[in-house]
C-alpha cells in the first residue's frame, strides 16, 4: 500500500490533517516543491529540497491519510518494512481532544519512537492540555496557520527528524519545555540556532508565566472588571462581573456596554467623563442584570492610550453598593424615627410638667374648697330663720314681747351678735374664694407657660421637594383611587430645600385632600401638582396644587382661610386655616386662586429659597 513515489532516502512524515492551510504551513517549513499522488486510502506528497545536491539538506516525504484506521495500518506496515515514520501530523479541537489523546496513545503502542505535532485550529482558543499523555517529550502543538515563531519551531523539529536516523535508539530527537517540543541538535555545527532556540523558549516561558499571573489576578478580583475596546464594545470581563449580572462571557463580549449600563451609559455621562478627564473615581451608576434587575454600583475607570497617544479603550472597575445604599436608606429612616421619637418624648415631658404643676395648684384649690365648705356647714345663718319664726309667732304683740318678755328682751342683742358672726363668716368665705380664684389662675398660667415651651424651634433639614410631593400624594392615595382622579406631575429639577419637612408635608397633605374633596361631584377629575423655582432676589419655591373641582366664588376667596369657614362644598375648614397659619410660621404663604364656580381652583404654597448645595 506504500506509494512508490517516496524514495527510501526521504524522511517520512505521516499526516491526518484535513485543513489546506496546514499544507501551506508545512510547505513553508520544508521549503520544497511537491508533487501529489493519490490512492483509495491516502494521498502521498513528495517534498524534495531545492538544493537536493547538497547532502546536508534533507528531503521529506509526506503521506496524508483520511482516517485513523489508515494511520494505524500505515504505522504497522512501515515498521514491518523497516521504514518507520519519524513524525505524525494530526489535528485536534477542544471538543475532540479526549478521543485524539486515546488515538495518540494507541499509535505509541504500535511504535514507541513516534513524534507527534498536534495542529491547533486558529479559530479556537487554546486551553491547558499538558496533562493526559504518557510521553511528554514526544509531542508538541502548533496553531494553524501558525505564526512566524511557530514556523521556525517546526523547521527545527523537521531538522531534528532529518538527523534522527543517526541518533541512538534511546536518545529522543525532541525534548519538551513546558509542554512544547524543541529539537535537540545532534551536532554543534550551528550553535547560533541553538542559542536562538533557547532564548525563544525562555521568552515564551516568561510570557506564559506572566499571562497566567495576570489572569489569576483578574479572576481573583472581588470587584467587577470591564474592558471597553476602541470601538466602544465590550472587550473582556472578569468572573466577578459575570456572576453579578448572570451572563455568560460569550453573551457580553462584542456587545455595546449599554447592554449592562442601561440608560445612564446611553446618555454618555460615563464615557464623557472618562474621555474629558482621562479617569474617574467613585461615580455612582447602575448595572442591569440579565433578568433586568437594577444593581447600584460605584464606577472607577481610566482611558487607555498607546505610545502615540491614540485611544485604545477604557478600563472600568465597578463595586456593588447595594448594601451601602440599603444602609443609607435605613440610616435615613432611623433618623426620621428618632426625630419623631424625640418630638413624642418632648410632648410627654411637657404633659408631665403640666400635670405636676396643675396637680400642685389643685391641692391648694381643694384646701380652699374644704374651708369654704366647713364655714357653710357650721354657719349660724340658721338662727335667722328661728328668729323669724319667733317674730311670726308674736306678731300681734311684737312690741310688748320685745320689751317685757325676758326672752324677747334678748332678741336685739342676739341679732347684733348674729350679724357680727355672719359678717365674719362672709369675710372668711371671701378670703377663701379669692384664694380659690388665684389658684385657678395659677393653673391656667401653668398650662399657658407649658404650651409656650412646647412650641420648640422648627427642626429643619435638607429635603427633596419631589419626594415630599410624592409622599403627600401617597398619604391621599386611597382618596385619589376611590374618586378615580387623574394625577399629573409637572416638576422642575430643584435643589434640596432646607425646611421643616413635617410642617410642609402637613400643609401639602391637607391641600391635596381639600382638592380631592372638591372634585367629588364633578365629572372631570384631574389633579395637577407643580414644583417650580421663582427667580429672585430672593429666590423662592412655589408648590401648586391644581384641581378641576367645584371652584371658588370670587367673594369667598377672601374668606377661604378663615377658621371654621365652609363657603363652598369641599372648600375651607379648619385644615386650610391651620395650613395658612403654619405656612406663615415657616416664612411662607398659602394662596388660593379660582376663576369662579365650576372652574376649579389653584392653591399655591410659597416657600423661601433656602437651598442646600452639598458641594459648596
Amino acid at each position: 500500500m506504500m506509494s512508490t513515489a517516496i524514495h527510501t532516502s526521504l524522511r517520512r512524515v505521516l499526516s491526518i490533517c484535513h485543513d489546506s492551510h496546514t499544507d501551506n504551513f508545512v510547505w513553508q517549513a520544508m521549503q520544497v516543491s511537491h508533487e501529489v499522488a493519490t490512492s483509495s486510502h491516502y494521498e502521498t506528497t513528495t517534498f524534495v529540497s531545492p538544493t537536493a545536491g547538497d547532502q546536508s539538506v534533507s528531503s521529506f516525504g509526506l503521506v496524508r491519510v483520511k482516517d485513523w484506521d489508515a494511520v494505524f495500518q500505515e504505522i504497522w506496515e512501515a515498521k514491518q518494512m523497516g521504514r518507520p515514520y519519524g513524525l505524525i501530523l494530526l489535528e485536534a479541537r477542544r471538543d475532540s481532544w479526549d478521543g485524539v489523546r486515546e488515538q495518540i496513545e494507541k499509535m505509541w503502542g504500535l511504535d514507541e519512537t513516534l513524534l507527534c505535532i498536534v495542529c491547533w485550529p486558529s479559530d479556537e482558543r487554546i486551553w491547558q492540555i499538558s496533562q493526559g499523555l504518557s510521553r511528554s517529550a514526544q509531542w508538541t502543538m502548533f496553531r494553524m496557520a501558525g505564526e512566524p515563531e511557530d514556523l521556525f519551531q517546526l523547521v527545527l523539529c523537521l531538522s531534528a527528524l532529518s538527523s534522527s536516523t543517526s541518533s541512538k535508539p534511546d536518545e529522543p530527537a525532541l525534548t519538551s519545555r513546558n509542554g512544547q517540543l524543541d529539537p535537540v541538535p545532534q551536532s554543534s555545527d550551528n550553535p547560533s540556532i541553538a542559542e536562538q532556540e533557547a532564548e525563544l523558549a525562555l521568552a515564551k516561558d516568561e510570557l506564559a508565566t506572566s499571562k497566567v499571573y495576570v489572569n489569576n489576578v483578574i479572576r481573583s478580583m472581588a470587584d467587577s472588571l470591564l474592558v471597553i475596546d476602541a470601538n466602544l464594545t465590550i472587550g473582556s470581563v472578569n468572573p466577578s462581573l459575570l456572576e453579578l449580572l448572570g451572563y455568560e462571557e460569550d453573551a457580553l463580549v462584542g456587545q455595546s456596554p449599554g447592554l449592562i449600563f442601561g440608560e445612564e451609559f446611553a446618555q454618555g455621562s460615563i464615557i464623557e467623563n472618562l474621555l474629558l478627564q482621562g479617569s474617574v473615581s467613585g461615580i455612582e451608576s447602575s448595572f442591569l442584570t440579565s433578568e433586568g434587575q437594577v444593581i447600584p454600583i460605584s464606577v472607577s475607570g481610566s482611558m487607555m492610550q498607546d505610545e502615540q497617544g491614540q485611544f485604545q479603550g477604557l478600563v472600568c472597575v465597578a463595586q456593588d453598593i447595594t448594601l451601602r445604599k440599603r444602609m443609607e436608606e435605613e440610616k435615613l429612616e432611623l433618623h426620621e424615627k428618632l426625630l419623631d421619637t424625640s418630638r413624642q418624648l418632648g410632648m410627654a415631658e411637657v404633659a408631665s410638667d403640666v400635670l405636676h404643676n396643675v396637680g400642685n395648684v389643685l391641692n391648694s384649690i381643694n384646701v380652699s374648697i374644704g374651708v369654704v365648705t366647713e364655714l357653710v356647714k357650721h354657719s349660724i345663718v340658721g338662727d335667722v330663720g328661728r328668729i323669724s319664726q319667733l317674730f311670726q309667732k308674736h306678731r300681734e304683740d311684737l312690741g310688748n314681747y320685745l320689751s317685757t318678755n325676758p326672752k324677747g328682751k334678748q332678741v336685739p342683742a342676739y341679732l347684733e351678735k348674729l350679724a357680727k358672726q355672719l359678717g365674719e363668716e362672709q369675710q372668711a368665705a371671701i378670703v377663701e374664694l379669692n384664694r380659690l380664684r388665684e389658684n385657678a389662675q395659677h393653673a391656667q398660667h401653668c398650662v399657658a407657660s407649658q404650651q409656650d415651651l412646647a412650641k420648640a424651634p422648627d427642626i429643619t433639614e435638607p429635603i427633596s421637594v419631589v419626594e415630599l410631593l410624592e409622599e403627600a400624594l401617597t398619604e391621599n392615595h386611597e382618596l385619589v383611587e376611590s374618586l378615580k382622579i387623574i394625577v399629573d406631575r409637572e416638576l422642575q429639577e430643584i435643589p434640596l430645600l432646607i425646611v421643616d419637612k413635617h410642617k410642609v408635608l402637613e400643609i401639602l397633605v391637607d391641600v391635596i385632600r381639600n382638592a380631592c374633596q372638591a372634585m367629588t361631584s364633578v365629572s372631570l377629575k384631574q389633579l395637577t401638582v407643580r414644583a417650580k423655582l421663582v427667580p429672585g432676589p430672593p429666590d423662592s419655591l412655589c408648590l401648586e396644587v391644581v384641581d378641576s373641582g367645584v371652584g371658588i366664588d370670587s367673594e369667598d376667596l377672601t374668606k377661604i382661610f378663615r377658621q371654621k369657614n365652609n363657603a363652598n362644598e369641599g372648600r375651607g375648614g379648619m385644615s386650610i386655616h391651620n395650613g395658612a397659619l403654619m405656612a406663615k410660621n415657616i416664612g411662607g404663604a398659602l394662596r388660593a386662586h379660582s376663576e369662579g364656580i365650576g372652574h376649579g381652583a389653584t392653591f399655591s404654597l410659597d416657600l423661601p429659597g433656602n437651598f442646600h448645595f452639598p458641594d459648596l
